[in-house]
């Protein structure tokens, strides 16, 4: 069944892809001609922010810590306000198709390039990590046994270079919007099977959820835990600014908008429309847990769903495979093409809109094979959430992002730092913080969360003021 269900799903994709993504010009990959509606950018980036990560391991949270989560998801509200109002006019007003070109103006091609490589390294991974759960998953429930799994993901990752090398953005756009809805309807269908086995309509199973315990959402009690409310708040509004306000992945979906006030409108809407998908997956993960017992759960939090699909019978495996599919499909088919955009600006130094067809397809033909690779290669690596993987590699890899953005923004005038200690600084930073996290751990018994981000960004945008003092005494 799964087997006609991934077939019928390629097709559906293939002809979207096909009638949106006829012009094969660099204006249209890149940045859609400028002419995306901002409200279909809007739900299509919802999809691609949730990934197949998120549908698996949100609700797998639950038992473990509740709904904590969401003390992050509305941090995430003050990044998406900083990103509009803040990041976005810049970039609107370089008028460049990377987003990194920004450093240029106080870091130079130095910092430019370390920037970029910073994204391909952490999207990269990122785009692996969230790809092979959701593979993972499907190859395990689907009846593909015959089917060795590197083939398997193989596949998988050809067909994503199919629909997205000819269309690139103005494609993914309207996929990822198709995508976005049916991840939505699967999970709603995926509610409405574990009220009912719990005997429970929608307006009981609210009730439901709101007594429960496990519905906790706010945490003042220990500063040390990762779970306290402005760990997580603030972590998640400087989350929120690195992934999606320092990521070309996200940025390129709004500089295709129309124009800077529809991105805005944007931006804002994709923030709000966070919160009550959110809140769906964890009030599933709720009722779940609830309905078989903590107890009869398996070990690990990303086992929970899985599980339930086992349980629940062959409808909902259909339901919770659609939403696989699509939320992890949405999130690596933009991740490609932004990787494709980023290597050829701003490593290759080529003007992305005018370099030739074929030369852009074989690049994101590489950029197709590196990400195959990378999924095989996390086969060996297990996490009891991966989720939280996920934001990890943010905190360490996107840190020195948000350092060197963050000097750009206020020092303005103060003349170019272009060094090469500038790439020594954006490495020796995630070291230095994680050593600092594991001396407080250690010594003070404090478990450093994602505001780790924060300590690498400082590290990082010290480093930069050390940098420029050093070479200024030497150019005086």
């Amino acid at each position: 069944m799964l087997i006609l269900l991934l077939v019928l799903y390629f097709c559906l994709l293939a002809y979207v892809s096909y009638r949106t993504g006829k012009n094969d010009s660099g204006a249209d990959f890149f940045l859609g001609n400028r002419r995306s509606p901002w409200w279909a950018v809007s739900i299509g980036m919802v999809g691609a922010s949730v990934s197949g990560v998120s549908f698996v391991s949100v609700p797998g949270w639950v038992p473990a810590s509740s709904f904590s989560y969401m003390q992050m998801v509305l941090g995430f509200l003050v990044g998406y306000v900083i990103v509009a109002f803040l990041l976005l006019p810049i970039y609107y007003n370089s008028g460049n198709v990377s987003i990194y070109s920004f450093l240029t103006s106080r870091l130079g091609e130095s910092g430019r390039k370390t920037g970029a490589a910073f994204f391909l390294l952490n999207k990269l991974m990122g785009a692996a990590v969230k790809f092979y759960v959701a593979a993972y998953v499907l190859y395990q429930l689907s009846d593909v046994g015959f089917i060795p799994f590197p083939v398997f993901v193989l596949l998988c990752v050809s067909f994503v270079y199919f629909y997205t090398y000819r269309g690139g953005i103005r494609s993914i756009v309207w996929t990822d919007l198709l995508q976005t809805l049916l991840m939505v309807l699967s999970l709603a269908l995926l509610l409405h099977k574990a009220l009912s086995l719990m005997d429970l309509d929608w307006s009981s199973g609210f009730r439901y959820v709101a007594d429960s315990s496990m519905s906790r959402i706010f945490y003042f009690d220990d500063w040390s835990t990762r779970t306290y409310f402005w760990k997580l708040f603030v972590s998640g509004a400087f989350v929120v600014v690195v992934m999606t306000g320092l990521d070309q992945d996200m940025i390129q979906k709004n500089l295709s908008c129309r124009s800077l006030r529809e991105a805005q409108r944007n931006m804002l809407s994709y923030g709000l429309l966070f919160i009550p998908v959110n809140l769906l997956f964890l009030a599933l993960g709720l009722l779940v847990a609830n309905y078989y017992g903590v107890d009869a759960l398996p070990a690990t939090g990303d086992g929970l769903l899985p599980f339930f699909v086992k349980e629940a019978g062959p409808m909902v495996l259909v339901c919770f495979a659609v939403g696989m599919l699509a939320s992890s499909f949405s999130s690596v088919d933009s991740a490609m093409t932004a990787m494709t955009t980023s290597f050829l600006s701003d490593i290759l130094g080529e003007d992305a809109e005018k370099v030739s067809p074929k030369f852009r397809h074989r690049v994101h033909l590489g950029v197709a094979v590196a990400v195959c690779l990378a999924v095989m290669s996390l086969d060996f690596v297990r996490s009891d959430h991966a989720i939280d993987v996920v934001y990890q590699l943010v905190s360490y890899l996107y840190g020195p992002l948000l350092g060197m953005f963050a000097y750009c923004v206020s020092h303005k005038g103060r003349g170019v730092v272009d060094s090469a200690w500038i790439i020594a600084v954006a490495v020796l930073s995630p070291l230095l913080s994680f050593a600092v996290a594991k001396v407080l751990h250690v010594s003070l018994g404090y478990d450093m969360g994602y505001e780790l981000l924060l300590l690498n960004g400082s590290i990082t945008y010290l480093g930069i003021v050390c940098v420029r003092c050093i070479t200024s005494v030497g150019r005086s």
